[in-house]
């Protein structure tokens, strides 16, 4: 069976998008065909939140070369703010990124030779047949060439994200000629939305590399049993992060308005990091502290609970990241849960919520659009259950198993057309 070794910073095992994403996927990539070995940062120094999974030991490579600072900070972040041991490891923190910046001390270059060394000495124990790195970190594409290169492999890139700067109707890639000498030297590029892709190849970025998009997938048989809604009271759940580069100040602007139209009772529950002016805005009004409650992140297996209680699952996509596909909505899709998904117009997200009829898109910018989706989702919340039932085979289609033969057949695919050096 073909072995690929894949570098990543965002390792399976650890709490972020990257890290879930490849995590559903490992287990079933031997069934097509194929074993993903990743390489990454240790988890236990690198993520606030460890997610452990089946097959971890077996696919999964860890560097432990994480600067202290970064270890601090993330020993830091996984204490409550204010208690002693918080305290402690942010004074720790500080004294080492002040030692690190005295040594001229280059934290992701650290990370990155470790990438290195591991990649390197996981291909002497288990020879591999193809070399792959994961963008947004883009360094992590050079050095995954480099290992490809050293080892006489192919190399194949992918991009989760893109490497550069995206406005409205825009993308500006970062160092295009690099880009272009790593995507040159590529058997293959994987993106993770089509709208990616496609600028990619608009921006002259691809060349003649072949290129897939594959999307992002669910585990199946994770929803747990329904829990009966509440029909007095809308409850949506948002899982993950929120920073300022996905506004929320249209969401509570529509929630102001909840109440004084008599809609019946609201309620938001984010979890995770919220950025620090939405934080502001919701502390200093009453009527948004009686609607929405800002929790501590939750663990995987705790959130697909909440989605699966939640009238509502909420996904917000940035209005200058109109390629984005989000990782949460893929991940919820097993749950009957109807999705309000508020995001720029053009997104390709908008087309898969609609063509499974599994919730409503709005205008993340609009808080009357926002406001107009939560009435007909209330409304409409037990037809969208229903054509749920309905189109289990078109979901089926997102599910780990189906995404992973996916990969397989990508990989099959680059490695006929441009076999190894």
């Amino acid at each position: 069976m073909p072995r690929a070794l894949i570098l990543s910073l965002q390792p399976p095992g650890g709490g972020g998008v990257q890290a879930r994403r490849y995590a559903k996927l490992l287990p079933h990539l031997p069934a097509a065909g194929w074993e993903f070995h990743v390489v990454g940062p240790d988890p236990r120094l690198d993520a606030v939140t460890p997610e452990p999974f089946p097959g971890q030991e077996r696919f999964c490579h860890y560097s432990r070369r994480v600067s202290r600072s970064q270890r601090c900070a993330i020993r830091r972040n996984r204490r409550r703010p204010g208690t002693p041991l918080h305290l402690w490891f942010g004074l720790r923190q500080l004294i080492h990124r002040w030692l690190e910046r005295l040594g001229r001390h280059d934290p992701q270059a650290h990370a990155l030779e470790g990438l290195r060394a591991t990649a390197l000495a996981t291909a002497a124990r288990l020879p591999c047949d193809v070399v792959a790195g994961i963008c947004p970190d883009f360094r992590v594409l050079e050095v995954a060439r480099e290992v490809a290169g050293r080892l006489g492999k192919p190399f194949i890139a992918i991009y989760d994200d893109p490497f550069g700067h995206r406005e409205k109707g825009h993308f500006h890639p970062a160092h295009p000629e690099r880009q272009r000498a790593v995507l040159a030297a590529a058997a293959g590029a994987v993106f993770a939305s089509p709208l990616t892709l496609e600028r990619y190849r608009e921006e002259g970025l691809l060349g003649a590399t072949p290129a897939r998009f594959l999307p992002d997938c669910f585990e199946p048989g994770e929803a747990p049993p329904a829990a009966p809604p509440d029909p007095a009271t809308l409850t949506l759940f948002h899982p993950g992060n929120l920073g300022p580069w996905r506004p929320i100040e249209p969401l509570l602007e529509a929630a102001r308005r909840w109440r004084p139209e008599e809609q019946g009772g609201l309620q938001i529950q984010l979890y995770g990091y919220l950025y620090a002016a939405a934080r502001a805005a919701i502390r200093s009004d009453p009527r948004l502290r009686q609607i929405v409650q800002v929790h501590a992140a939750a663990s995987n297996e705790r959130s697909h609970q909440l989605a699966e209680a939640a009238d509502g699952l909420l996904v917000l996509i940035g209005p200058r990241h109109n390629d984005n596909l989000p990782s949460k909505f893929f991940e919820y899709l097993p749950h009957a849960t109807p999705v309000l998904v508020a995001g720029p117009a053009g997104n390709p997200l908008q087309w898969i919520v609609e063509d499974l009829e599994k919730g409503i898109y709005c205008d993340i910018e609009s808080s009357a659009a926002i406001f107009d989706a939560l009435v007909e989702l209330r409304r409409r919340a037990g037809w969208f259950r229903e054509r749920h039932r309905h189109n289990l085979d078109a979901i089926a289609a997102y599910a780990a198993p189906a995404v992973a033969a996916a990969w397989g057949a990508a990989f099959d695919g680059f490695l006929a057309a441009r076999p190894a050096p």
